[in-house]
């Protein structure tokens, strides 16, 4: 039986909140879960976002359907995500100069009978609890995680790396976008983090860890929010965990 539990909050250095989420469970296996995170200011980011958050929602909610098989899920995933990025677009070319560039992250997770597939763009993150290990499902679309995967920067160095939070890929920013796509089996007793950096730039993964496991055992994800304020709140946080009893 799938569990979700989701919050965001604004942190303790920004003004406004420009991070989305979305989620829901429909029956024992089925349902979704979405973050964004905008960019491109305070008007232009948060609009980003919840374009691409509530056009996600809408097209997941009305079409994920029991026994639907691979094609027609990933079907649904390319247009979920292509759709969401002409809306971003279509809105920033109607709005005005003042929202030129506006963006969005987004990691989505569709939860079906085969399992979870994810779909990611830009920095926001899915992790996998099980048994204990903790496993980042998702990489970073940043021109610092391209150091790391060619051997020229380390991943403690990448953390700290003064141009981390520059992503090569968003919602909204070119006519079209390649997600990463990855499909996984669910365990019983799994749980599913799909975070922004707000979150996880503040914790280490071994708190992370911890956090995660108190919040599938609470069903609440206030602990891992709390959290990344008590370790200075630099962002927008947003954590949504799905837990998989």
């Amino acid at each position: 039986m799938l569990e979700i539990s989701g919050a965001t909050d604004r942190g303790l250095k920004r003004e406004v909140n420009e991070d989305r989420f979305a989620g829901e469970v429909f029956d024992e296996r089925l349902g979704y879960a979405v973050v964004c995170d905008g960019m491109g200011g305070a008007a232009g980011g948060g609009l980003a976002s919840g374009i691409a958050s509530e056009e996600v929602r809408r097209m997941v909610e009305s079409s994920l359907r029991p026994n639907m098989d691979e094609r027609s899920r990933q079907l649904l995933l390319d247009s979920a995500v292509q759709n969401a990025n002409y809306m971003v677009l279509e809105k920033a070319r109607q709005a005005g100069p003042e929202y030129e560039g506006m963006g969005t992250t987004l990691c989505l997770a569709l939860f079906h009978e085969e399992g979870v597939t994810v779909a990611n763009i830009g920095d926001s993150r899915c992790y996998l609890l099980r048994e204990g290990t903790l496993y980042r499902l998702t990489s970073d679309h940043t021109m610092v995680q391209k150091l790391v995967e060619a051997g020229e920067l380390s991943e403690e160095d990448a953390a700290r790396h003064p141009q981390r939070h520059l992503i090569t890929k968003a919602i909204g920013v070119e006519p079209e976008v390649l997600p990463d796509y990855s499909a996984f089996t669910l365990h019983p007793g799994d749980t599913l983090l799909l975070c922004t950096d707000g979150l996880y730039n503040m914790l280490s993964e071994e708190r992370l860890k911890e956090l995660l496991q108190k919040a599938a055992e609470a069903g609440s994800v206030e602990g891992l929010i709390e959290a990344a304020n008590a370790a200075g709140g630099q962002d927008n946080i947003t954590a949504v965990v799905v837990h998989n009893r």
